[in-house]
């Protein structure tokens, strides 16, 4: 199976520095649509770290935090898998970095699964959300947010209901 053109420049870039970040938009036919998610490929290899994916942020935003946590990750070897808080990312607010529930990584690695299974490269091992404030200045386990966070689900949780 080849990729398709979209999933090509992924690869190509890739090929050329490592890693990358892909944009996944609303209606990807339209380069100004609204980016739902975006999440990187190649940190695994290039940095022995879990992919991230942020959601809800624009192209211009997201693309600096994510060039700052994957500097300070890979620089500081901070990533154990716990939740973590790294201050003054997006606009001088703190994000919090939380694994990515195993049952969303199908769905959620459906780009990082294509690309690695036509370049040759290891499969998907894990990803990692990066959670920022909403309005209220909260993030979205806290009991006291006032925010919805329609923007931004919680994939560090498992959403299958349990028999209790």
């Amino acid at each position: 199976m080849a990729l398709t053109p979209d999933l090509q420049v992924v690869a190509d870039n890739l090929e050329r520095d490592g890693w990358t970040k892909v944009f996944v938009q609303k209606d990807p036919s339209d380069p100004d649509s609204r980016v739902l998610f975006t999440t990187t490929v190649g940190m695994q290899e290039k940095f022995g770290l879990p992919e991230l994916v942020v959601f809800g942020l624009n192209r211009e935003t997201v693309d600096g935090m994510i060039h700052i946590i994957a500097a300070e990750l890979a620089e500081n070897k901070k990533w154990t898998g716990a939740p973590l808080r790294m201050d003054g990312v997006l606009n001088e607010a703190d994000v919090e970095l939380r694994l990515v529930h195993a049952e969303h990584l199908d769905e959620l690695g459906a780009i990082n699964t294509a690309v690695r299974q036509e370049t040759g490269r290891p499969p998907l091992d894990a990803m990692i959300q990066v959670f920022w404030p909403g309005d209220d200045g909260r993030f979205p386990w806290d009991p006291e947010t006032t925010d919805k966070f329609r923007d931004q689900p919680r994939l560090d949780i498992s959403w299958r209901k349990t028999n209790a």
